[in-house]
């Protein structure tokens, strides 16, 4: 990472040394840094004003660095920054969750896309939060303060009566669901969104992803046809053929919900979201799968996905959903590194008990202070 000293003047040796050593610890060495651009990053943001230092003194959050200022390359796209500039056109729209438990891990999958973009200006990230939103929303103004981004409020109540028990607890919660219901609460002007989980890092641009062309379909994530598909469904689905005959004349390929290029505007003429909703109410009265907010996609888009690249989710390094033993990369090159299962890279280190993959993630943990999450 290199970053431009200010204009003014360092008066005495110890304020270059102090400032040097800052500059080691904003950011720490990254196996992936080949892909990044030096001329894109900047001067190092102003100390956040007002109810952003709200992150540092609240006793109940986490302590982050505050990350170094992104700045888009001279190739990019020019956007509209005054007005709505949620509506340019040339943004680039991420949508995520906000949630205390995964905090650290959004954090760190912020930051690598920022680093790894020629066009960091350009994004727009969307947040999901079911509670506690302003304080998500200046805590992440004060790691991010030129970060474009917006906080929306997720109401609970629009799923609790749907979700039914799944084998891990982590997969029960009703921001799993946010997905779902993304085309109703953005804006009707955003007509596309990369959605992504939270615990995951992108080392790569994410303007590749997001140019992905998903022909007449709505979605689009990397599939794995190998799957047996039959596993993700209970005997009760497969026996019934009134249910089952949703696959009839289909070829359904397994794909990872944490990681999908969405077109809003065919979502919302077809209304997936009810579709989903439909497939809950099924699973509320006769149980047809296991495994929280993914059976459902997989009814409703199963066959119907556009095809992506391995490379933008190498899933699966949490291992599975109920030891999250350590799991290595899979073969092929490398975009997005993707913890699914139950092993989370910030919590083995915590815990001391780390996966030699985890030390991918390392780079990008801006945590400070290893306080609990309350």
């Amino acid at each position: 990472m290199v970053h431009r000293q200010g204009n003014r003047p360092l008066l005495t040796w110890p304020l270059i040394i102090l400032s040097l050593l800052s500059l080691v610890s904003a950011t720490r060495v990254s196996p992936f840094d080949f892909r990044v651009r030096p001329e894109l990053h900047s001067d190092r943001s102003p100390e956040p004003q007002g109810p952003q230092s709200y992150a540092a003194s609240e006793s109940a959050w986490p302590s982050f660095r505050e990350a170094p200022v992104f700045r888009n390359g001279r190739r990019c796209a020019f956007v509209n920054r005054t007005g709505n500039d949620t509506c340019d056109p040339n943004s680039v729209h991420i949508a995520m969750t906000l949630d205390v438990e995964y905090l650290r891990g959004s954090i760190a999958a912020i930051f690598s896309i920022l680093k790894h973009t020629a066009c960091p200006e350009n994004v727009i990230f969307h947040f999901f939060a079911a509670n506690r939103d302003e304080e998500l929303r200046f805590l992440v103004c004060s790691i991010f303060p030129f970060l474009r981004f917006k906080v929306y409020h997720f109401d609970e109540a629009l799923v609790n009566s749907r979700i039914s028990p799944s084998v891990r607890p982590a997969l029960d919660h009703p921001l799993n669901y946010a997905r779902s219901y993304m085309s109703d609460i953005l804006e009707p002007c955003i007509q596309r969104v990369i959605y992504l989980d939270s615990d995951l890092i992108v080392v790569d641009d994410i303007v590749k992803l997001w140019g992905t062309k998903l022909g007449p379909h709505a979605i689009g994530a990397p599939e794995y046809c190998h799957t047996n598909m039959t596993k993700y469904f209970t005997d009760a689905f497969w026996a019934n053929r009134t249910l089952s005959r949703i696959f009839d004349g289909k070829k359904p390929c397994y794909f990872n919900t944490g990681v999908m290029v969405m077109d809003m505007t065919k979502w919302r003429i077809a209304n997936y979201r009810a579709e989903i909703e439909h497939w809950m109410g099924v699973q509320s009265r006769t149980r047809i799968y296991e495994l929280g907010s993914l059976p459902p996609f997989l009814l409703v888009f199963g066959g119907l996905v556009e095809p992506i690249d391995h490379r933008w989710n190498q899933h699966g390094l949490g291992g599975d959903n109920l030891e999250g033993k350590c799991r290595s990369l899979h073969p092929g090159p490398v975009s997005l590194l993707h913890w699914s299962g139950k092993g989370k890279p910030w919590i083995r280190i915590d815990q001391k008990k780390t996966c030699p993959v985890d030390s991918l993630w390392v780079p990008y943990d801006l945590l400070l202070s290893p306080l609990s999450y309350q």
